[in-house]
């Protein structure tokens, strides 16, 4: 529940409540500020080399009085915001100018998850996220940041009087020693270098050139405006005279060494990323389910309860699986710290560790592509034959008007149905037993394994072309998935069956 207060009310409202308050860590508002000061920045360099004429001296004025109108905003709010934990509930009351009190009873506390940035690791806090799971909204409560050891007690506390609550007893303060000093739950999965360079060389990534994008488009007032010229790019490498005198073969070459240059580029992102990002994965079995820790320099601690699980994906690709490597993603009520609903729990395992992992969830993998039902061919055709005029069209009338070069498109249209062929050949379903299978992606393929028990909604939908061919589409409403689990393309008869049968399982 929520209450609001005036400005004078303190965060301490009555005398029956039992706990302490407490504020976050002191150095917290250096956190915030290295969050805001770099945008002031910009736009104070902005406004020196692009402002008024009659404002640029003034510049260092107006930084040091920005600095300090956000030091004083960021302590006055820290100095407002407090919590404190009660018998039965946790009271989180922040506000500057207007107070607001939020009561989070420990019952309805679904996840106690924490995180750590690069500045709150050097300096020994972390970011405590709580979820309820009574909005889709992500966490509800969040304390950021608080000391690493206060952090790590507030989820034990919280966890043992949350269950105190269910069992209806009441917890002591020697159990909740107990539990801080309780011994690692068992290790079910874990990343070593080696595992995260090869899953780094799958996740080809050119993040680099987009973190180059993002700066050059926060600077481009410093940068000359043919600074996107190539021409320019190369009298600046003294290399103009030298590519002029180049022929044909040459330039050729040299364009496929910087395509080879970019694969290359690629490649060291993917890494760089994914070890960012996996180090140090581990996976444990706790008491209630998976907690995973992850992190290089954002270091995350999730609890996943397996009562929260609604179904598992598995994602591979055709190179990744002619190693023999796959992810493997669990679709939970609770979102993790990048705000999303997939928890990746295997980024880089063999088909057995996946089944190793499965076996904790009550989900099973039985069956592969080979084993299941392919859906009806006007899946790739169909479309083509309402989108591909369109383009060929529209490259002719461009080589007409502009340049007969563009022309050299049609070479590339008869990708467009090899592509679309593809991906009906990787879409495929299942029903085996109390589980569906739902696979789809040729490139990025991802296998849907869903227990019955947490279908939600079973639809039929028919566009107007699929309705006159007598097709239809299913899609499956799981709770925690932003969107529906879809099978496409079958007989309008057979999804009629299919969905009585979802329905009837469920």
């Amino acid at each position: 529940m929520t209450e609001t207060l005036s400005a004078d009310t303190p965060p301490a409202a009555t005398a029956a409540e039992t706990g302490a308050d407490r504020r976050l860590h002191p150095l917290t508002l250096l956190l915030n500020l290295s969050r805001q000061v770099p945008q002031a920045m910009l736009g104070l360099i902005a406004l020196r080399f692009s402002g008024p004429d009659e404002l640029r001296p003034w510049v260092g004025l107006l930084a040091l009085a920005a600095v300090l109108a956000m030091f004083g905003f960021e302590y006055y709010r820290w100095w407002r915001f407090s919590y404190r934990l009660d018998a039965e509930e946790l009271r989180i009351a922040s506000g500057v100018f207007s107070r607001n009190v939020r009561s989070i009873p420990y019952e309805r506390i679904q996840d106690v998850n924490l995180e750590q940035g690069p500045f709150a690791r050097i300096l020994g806090m972390a970011k405590v996220r709580l979820e309820t799971g009574s909005s889709g909204s992500g966490d509800e409560g969040a304390l950021d940041s608080v000391d690493l050891a206060e952090a790590e007690r507030l989820r034990d506390v919280i966890r043992l009087r949350k269950a105190a609550q269910q069992a209806g007893t009441t917890a002591m303060p020697g159990d909740e020693a107990a539990v801080g000093a309780s011994s690692d739950a068992p290790v079910l999965f874990a990343m070593d270098s080696q595992r995260i360079l090869i899953a780094g060389i799958f996740n080809f990534s050119l993040v680099f050139f987009a973190v180059v994008g993002a700066v050059v488009n926060n600077l481009d007032f410093l940068m000359p405006d043919d600074f996107w010229d190539p021409r320019r790019l190369l009298d600046f490498l003294g290399l103009d005279d030298l590519f002029a005198t180049l022929d044909l073969a040459a330039r050729i070459a040299s364009v496929v060494a910087a395509l080879f240059g970019l694969v290359i580029v690629g490649l060291i992102g993917g890494i760089i990323r994914t070890a960012l990002r996996e180090y140090g994965f581990r996976l444990e079995r706790t008491e209630t389910g998976f907690r995973r820790r992850r992190g290089l320099v954002t270091l995350t601690d999730v609890v996943m309860p397996l009562h929260r699980i609604q179904a598992a994906v598995i994602a591979t690709g055709p190179i990744r699986r002619r190693f023999g490597w796959y992810e493997l993603k669990v679709q939970s009520l609770a979102s993790d710290s990048e705000k999303e609903s997939d928890h990746s729990i295997a980024p880089l395992a063999s088909a057995e560790e996946l089944r190793h992992v499965l076996a904790q969830t009550r989900i099973a993998w039985e069956t592969d592509h080979s084993a299941m039902r392919a859906v009806d061919p006007a899946m790739w055709w169909v479309p083509l034959v309402f989108a591909l005029p369109v383009p060929i069209i529209g490259i002719g009338a461009s080589a007409a008007i502009a340049s007969p070069w563009i022309a050299l498109a049609y070479v590339l249209l008869p990708l467009v149905p090899l592509i679309s062929w593809l991906h009906w050949r990787a879409h495929r379903y299942a029903l085996l037993g109390d589980q569906l299978y739902v696979r789809s992606g040729f490139w990025n393929q991802t296998l849907t394994l869903l227990p019955l028990r947490r279908v939600q909604s079973v639809d039929i939908k028919q566009s107007t072309v699929s309705r006159f061919i007598g097709l239809a589409e299913i899609a499956i409403g799981v709770a925690g998935r932003p969107s529906a689990v879809t099978i496409q393309a079958i007989p309008l008869e057979e999804a009629i069956a299919l969905r009585a049968q979802l329905l009837q399982l469920s």
